[in-house]
């Protein structure tokens, strides 16, 4: 094929077209002429052509155009792509399409595949596909490209039939401003040199297709390159191709369908330096790796659960069966896939957001540079790529796109431990119990720190008031506490109890998001496949009669929802309260601000903030654009608000200061959600720009009856101590002494080797997102023999951390 390639032609900025085995001349007007030969033998053929161009050209950047038709015998502008008011059209014979930002290249064909490729020695080439509905097939594809001030400064568009278009620009005119910044640059404008993507779809081009749901790009995962990054899951496997990540939504949730977690992300990086970014607000995003190839039936689905419905749901994601080892050809299907849907159906998945209506992007904005569609009609798909060379300049590029805190926590977060009432009181805390573990504490030598005191401590949720039955002198109790040395946290959450005072407030002054009608409990139980049926009457009875019995006056009544309620993982009828509105958020901040003066509290333990936790056709009083929305304004502007805070919900929220939990873990050894899951998810938190990341509790949560033993207590200590923070909940004095012994060293040792240190790094973490604990590749990022290891991490870049996470193993 020939190719026409532009570029900056000499000092006067003339633009030229090259077409390979071409003569070049200087006329006497200081033009470029360049003489096209279709046979290199016959230089006196008149299949010779000239052609001269005067436009200007900004910057030194190339496109190059590859067609495989003929030229025009007489035309002196031989088939020229360049119209006379300056914009540029390829051939509808045009087959391949490439773009360049300074040494990297995209190449993009006309059957939607495309090519990612760097200027490093032995880079390997990336490839990706968009996923075309058949409409785009039935004819040739086209290619325009504009001058200088072109509408957005789009590089190339390509065009397929049925209004299927590609849109390229290059990062490195990001910072030109104009409407390519509010499209790119809050989210991906630490890409210096890359590609910015807009696939946009008409969705009339998506009837009677099976196979295409939306606008996706699928990335090609190949055997000897590795990912990282993407989100929390409930099995964390590092790198992530280990796992068959089935497609589904990509926002927060609380033990998804596809086991997807609270804490996630928006870019990938992978051993071998590309870095893959999507637009957070993108809405109805779904997203997968490597899934398996055979999908659920449709009559027994994935399905979103709560509490004792966990039961009744798989561990997921699964782990490929064959890792390292021509890995997609026996599980996975070998495809990243990012998509844009065009609606939330999806009979292999069911979750709450499939009821929701959320708003379209504002009427007066067109879904794309060079179309006028609304965004009703069209599905959206935004992604930024770039090729630089390793993974660890790739995980900078992608921190360098996201906004940094700006100050760490406070030091006493992470130079001291926090304890919480959790995993021993669960829902049935007392003051007496939280006394008692503050002395004992002190007593078993441990430093105090911070005592959070967790779930029930209300008598009703969202009263702010302390359960006088309970806590008969709360405000004493916090006063021990403090003259112990304590801070002093609560936990909360943005439920309010039915039967609450401020339930009835919220609900008069519009504070709660409104639900439409909720489905009967012969509704819930008549849902999906056996597993969820069976984890849905368990549900309904347990939220009903508060079983097992045990718990404090006011649990129990929620087997029967009303308009605007919803299942969470406790037992009463709750609401949430409604992000979208200011003034509910300035009530909710306010209120908690009088009690924590009231009573002396230092901070809080903020919980949940999922956007799954929302009822049935949920009404806010601002429709979200995008379920993430939700988990954005509680961490943004409520969470915030509180210097001692920590967070289990994430999504695009890197600026907040302080800790962000991981999930809740079982007592268990394996990366089923149990020990052996946390370095994964540290190391995972590293690379989505959290590094102030708050392991879940020494031991786990001792949930199902579960209970740790010496060992695990020992080595889930001995994996902890050196994370950015650490928490107690389990008393390892209860455990064994040996126990105690080995916890009490696991914690001398980390004032030993990292508080030293922290500081600094915390500083350069806040400042760049770049991490506190790093993967080891981070070291060298060409040593292949890192890439895999999941149970080793470094703290800066001169202590390894390689603890023993396996049971029975020195």
């Amino acid at each position: 094929p020939r190719c026409l390639h532009t570029r900056v032609g000499d000092k006067r900025h003339y633009r030229r077209m090259l077409i390979r085995k071409h003569a070049e001349m200087r006329n006497s007007d200081g033009f470029v002429e360049s003489k096209h030969c279709s046979n290199k033998n016959d230089k006196s053929s008149d299949t010779w052509q000239t052609c001269k161009r005067r436009d200007a050209l900004a910057g030194g950047t190339m496109l190059v155009v590859c067609t495989s038709g003929r030229y025009s015998r007489n035309s002196r502008y031989p088939c020229s792509p360049w119209k006379h008011d300056g914009t540029a059209v390829a051939s509808e014979l045009a087959t391949e399409w490439s773009v360049t930002d300074g040494e990297s290249e995209l190449l993009i064909r006309n059957d939607g595949t495309i090519n990612l490729s760097g200027p490093y020695p032995n880079e390997w080439k990336q490839n990706l596909s968009l996923k075309l509905p058949d409409q785009a097939l039935v004819g040739p594809a086209r290619g325009f490209t504009g001058p200088p001030g072109a509408l957005d400064g789009v590089a190339l568009s390509v065009e397929w039939p049925g209004g299927i278009q590609l849109h390229v620009w290059r990062a490195s005119t990001m910072h030109s401003g104009g409407r390519l910044e509010d499209k790119f640059s809050t989210w991906a404008y630490g890409i210096d040199q890359g590609y910015l993507l807009e696939f946009v779809l008409q969705k009339e081009s998506l009837r009677k297709q099976s196979c295409v749901c939306g606008a996706e790009i699928a990335l090609e995962l190949c055997d000897g390159i590795h990912w990282f990054g993407g989100a929390h899951m409930l099995r964390q496997l590092w790198p992530l191709e280990r796992a068959q990540w089935e497609i589904g939504p990509l926002y927060p949730f609380d033990h998804g369908p596809n086991g997807l977690g609270s804490v996630v992300g928006c870019h990938w990086v992978s051993s071998t330096g590309s870095v893959v970014m999507v637009d957070p607000k993108t809405p109805l995003l779904h997203f997968g790796l490597n899934s398996p190839t055979t999908s659920q039936n449709g009559r027994s689905p994935r399905y979103f659960g709560v509490g004792v419905q966990h039961l009744a749901q798989p561990i997921l994601p699964l782990i490929d069966p064959a890792p390292g080892t021509h890995v997609f050809k026996h599980g996975g299907d070998g495809f990243m896939h990012i998509q844009a849907r065009s609606s939330w159906e999806d009979r292999n998945v069911l979750h709450p957001w499939q009821s929701f209506d959320f708003a379209e992007i504002p009427s007066d904005e067109i879904c794309s540079s060079r179309t006028g569609d609304r965004p009703g009609d069209c599905a959206v798909l935004r992604l930024a790529l770039a090729a630089k060379g390793d993974a660890r300049n790739a995980t900078v590029t992608a921190l360098r796109s996201l906004r940094c805190p700006g100050q760490p926590p406070l030091s006493i977060l992470l130079e001291r431990s926090i304890w919480t009432t959790w995993a021993t009181s669960h829902a049935d805390v007392t003051q007496s119990e939280v006394l008692a573990l503050s002395r004992n504490i002190l007593k078993y030598e441990f430093r105090p720190g911070v005592l959070e005191i967790d779930d029930r401590w209300q008598a009703r949720y969202g009263d702010l008031k302390f359960d006088h039955e309970k806590f008969p002198d709360p405000k004493q109790m916090v006063k021990d506490l403090h003259d112990l040395g304590f801070l002093v946290t609560l936990w909360v959450m943005p439920f309010f109890q039915e039967g609450s005072e401020a339930y009835r407030e919220a609900s008069e002054r519009g504070y709660l998001v409104k639900g439409g009608t909720p489905p009967t409990a012969m509704q819930e139980i008549s849902v999906g496949g056996v597993g969820q049926r069976l984890g849905s009457t368990v549900k309904v009875l347990v939220d009903e009669y508060d079983w097992p019995p045990g718990h404090w006056e006011g649990g129990g009544r929620g087997g029967k929802l009303r308009s605007g309620q919803f299942r969470w993982w406790g037992t009463q009828p709750v609401g949430a309260l409604d992000l979208t509105n200011n003034t509910a958020i300035d009530w909710f901040v306010a209120r908690l601000k009088r009690f924590q003066d009231n009573f002396g509290i230092d901070g809080f333990k903020f919980d949940a903030g999922e956007p799954c936790f929302l009822p049935k056709g949920a009404v806010t009083s601002r429709p979200l654009h995008y379920p993430g929305e939700y988990t954005q304004l509680w961490v943004k502007q409520v969470a915030s608000q509180f210097p001692v805070s920590e967070v289990r919900s994430a999504y695009s929220t890197t600026e907040y200061s302080g800790l962000i939990r991981m999930g809740d873990r079982d007592t268990v050894w394996g990366l089923d959600n149990g020990l052996q899951s946390l370095i994964p998810a540290l190391l995972t938190s590293s690379i989505l720009g959290y590094p102030f990341c708050l392991p879940d509790m020494i031991g786990g949560n001792a949930y199902w009856g579960q209970y740790p033993d010496t060992e695990l207590m020992v080595r889930w200590a001995q994996v902890s101590v050196m994370m950015p923070a650490v928490q107690w909940s389990i008393p390892p004095w209860d455990i064994s002494d040996i126990a105690l012994k080995a916890c009490l060293a696991a914690e001398r040792a980390r004032e030993e080797v990292l508080l030293p240190r922290l500081p600094m790094l915390a500083r350069m973490a806040s400042q760049t997102l770049v991490p506190i604990c790093r993967p080891l590749w981070w070291l060298d990022p060409t040593d292949e023999e890192t890439f895999a290891i999941d149970d080793q991490f470094l703290i800066g870049d001169d202590v390894v951390v390689a603890p023993s996470a396996f049971l029975h193993k020195c």
